[in-house]
C-alpha cells in the first residue's frame, strides 16, 4: 500500500520543522509520500523547510482554503490511500500499519481517535468522545483517510466550505454508507485553542457553530462567526 500524506498549510513553518523529521523517518521505512499543499497567501519559509527533505513534495496551491489545498494535493498524489493531516497534529508511531490494516479489512474511509498534548480532566473527557462514532466524529483534527477511488468518487472536499469541510465530507460518507474505521492508536493534537480561551468557551462555540452548520448557514457566515467568537485563526 502506498500512502500519500497531504498537509494543507498556511504559514506553518514552525510546525513543519517539528513534524517533517518524524514523517520522513516513517517514509524511509514504509511506502509513504508527503505532500505539503501551501496556501497562495503564505508568506513564511515553509517551502525552504520542505526543500530540506527528499521525501517531501512542496506544492504551491493556486486557491487558498483547506478544502481547495487538500484537493490540489490529492490530484498530485500517487498513493492508493490518501490521508489528510493538520500541520499541528502528531500521528501515532504505528499510523502506517493501522491505516493499512483498516483498508485491508475493507474500510474505504477512516480517521484517528486523538488525545491532547496536555493532560487535564476536561480535555481527557473531550478525547474520550473521539474513540467512538457520534455526532462530532470524524471532523476537526482526526486525520481523515480514504482509498483514492473513494475520494475520487466523492470528487474531493467541497471547496464551497471554507470551514467545516471535514464534517460536510463526513455527512456524505454516512449518506452513502461507506464502511469506515476509527483507529484507536491516538493522534496527538494541540490544546492551543483551549489555552487561548477556556474549555467551556471553546466547547460552547464549537457546539454553536456546528448547530448553525446543521441548520444550513452558509460557510462564509460560519467562518465569520467562529473567528469573531474564538481567539484562534481558522
Amino acid at each position: 500500500m502506498m500512502l500519500s500524506i497531504i498537509i494543507p498549510v498556511y504559514n506553518e513553518q514552525e510546525n513543519l520543522i517539528k513534524r517533517l523529521s518524524f514523517l520522513c523517518e516513517k517514509a524511509n521505512k514504509n511506502n509513504i509520500e508527503i505532500i505539503i499543499a501551501n496556501s497562495p497567501e503564505s508568506i513564511d519559509e515553509s517551502q525552504l523547510v520542505c526543500n530540506k527533505y527528499a521525501k517531501v513534495i512542496h506544492l504551491d496551491c493556486k486557491i487558498k482554503g483547506r478544502a481547495a489545498q487538500m484537493n490540489a494535493g490529492a490530484k498530485l498524489a500517487k498513493g492508493d490511500v490518501l490521508m489528510f493531516l493538520h500541520a499541528d497534529v502528531v500521528l501515532p508511531e504505528d499510523f502506517y500499519l493501522q491505516v493499512k490494516t483498516a483498508v485491508n479489512e475493507g474500510n474505504k474511509f477512516g480517521f484517528f481517535a486523538y488525545k491532547f498534548d496536555v493532560s487535564t480532566t476536561l480535555l481527557n473527557l473531550n478525547s474520550k468522545f473521539t474513540k467512538k462514532d457520534g455526532l462530532f466524529a470524524g471532523g476537526g483534527d482526526q486525520c481523515q483517510f480514504f482509498t483514492k477511488e473513494t475520494f475520487k468518487a466523492f470528487k474531493g472536499y467541497n471547496e464551497n466550505f471554507c470551514i467545516m469541510e471535514d464534517f460536510e465530507m463526513m455527512d456524505r460518507i454516512r449518506k452513502h454508507k461507506i464502511p469506515f474505521k476509527i483507529i484507536q492508536s491516538k493522534a496527538t493534537v494541540s490544546a492551543r485553542k483551549y489555552n487561548n480561551n477556556s474549555w467551556l468557551k471553546v466547547n460552547l462555540i464549537n457546539g454553536y457553530v456546528f448547530l448553525k452548520y446543521r441548520l444550513g448557514v452558509h460557510p462564509t457566515k460560519l467562518r465569520k462567526t467562529y473567528k469573531s467568537l474564538l481567539r484562534e485563526s481558522v
